[in-house]
């Protein structure tokens, strides 16, 4: 009925229009949207849209809601389109990634805004399978999954320094290049929260490095991140429960 009711929809949602076919929001809706996404999304909207120097800008959030098992965020709508694979765009996306990543969390919650299941490579299906309270109840979770899957010999994780250090990150999991437009200034906007949580900046070292994603891959060696020794373990408990196949070799930009 979207469709029918409305040309410029689509399975992700749908614009709103006025009386003179003006879009003035933008809805997206789906099973798989969430309270916490929206949440997250306003407060990183907040956050960013409040820095005039941002090489970013997030939608604003007017609405979020859940109906009958669907989710419904109602947003800014952006007048954009999606970024090239060039040196240009990809530059752009990459300093838009770096402020965003750079972003600290209200609290020491991992998860979404508000709290929920942590959307992330690491986990089996890219969820986590609980809302982790603490970081440390997902230190634990980690260092049992290298215990029984490699032995008692395996070592472990111990993301306390590391987060006293740097505090919780935004970490964007999904950098599908669909996830971002250019708007009529040409500056970025980060577009889907759906994987994005605050996570000990380890956990974003992963996105970048377990991937066969074109655009993260090209972003890799743009992205500066503090020191994350903890990233190889988190690397081989992640490989026991989601083995991958081997990844693809690094593209080039045209």
């Amino acid at each position: 009925m979207a469709k029918a009711a409305n040309p410029t929809s689509d399975i992700r949602g749908v614009s709103l229009v006025d009386g003179s076919g003006a879009t003035y929001a933008w809805v997206k809706f789906g099973a798989t949207i969430t309270m916490a996404e929206g949440r997250t999304q306003n407060y990183v909207a907040q956050v960013v849209n409040s820095s005039v120097n941002a090489p970013v800008r997030i939608p604003s959030v007017y609405l979020t809601f859940e109906w009958d098992d669907w989710g419904f965020i109602a947003m800014e709508f952006v007048d954009g389109i999606t970024p090239e694979y060039n040196e240009r765009d990809i530059a752009a996306i990459a300093a838009a990634v770096q402020f965003l990543v750079d972003i600290k969390g209200p609290d020491l919650v991992p998860g979404p805004i508000g709290g929920g299941p942590i959307r992330h490579p690491f986990f089996l299906d890219r969820e986590s399978a609980v809302s982790y309270s603490s970081v440390d109840w997902l230190q634990q979770h980690i260092n049992n999954i290298l215990r029984l899957a490699y032995g008692t010999n395996a070592g472990c994780v111990d993301l306390s320094t590391e987060v006293e250090t740097y505090g919780l990150r935004l970490c964007p999991a999904d950098l599908n290049r669909d996830n971002f437009k250019k708007d009529r200034t040409n500056r970025i906007v980060a577009l889907d929260f759906g994987a994005t949580c605050f996570l000990p900046v380890s956990f974003f070292k992963h996105v970048l490095n377990d991937t066969t994603d074109h655009l993260t891959i090209l972003l890799r060696s743009r992205i500066e991140l503090p020191e994350s020794p903890h990233f190889n373990m988190l690397s081989k408990a992640s490989f026991a429960l989601v083995p991958r196949l081997p990844h693809k070799p690094k593209p080039s930009i045209d």
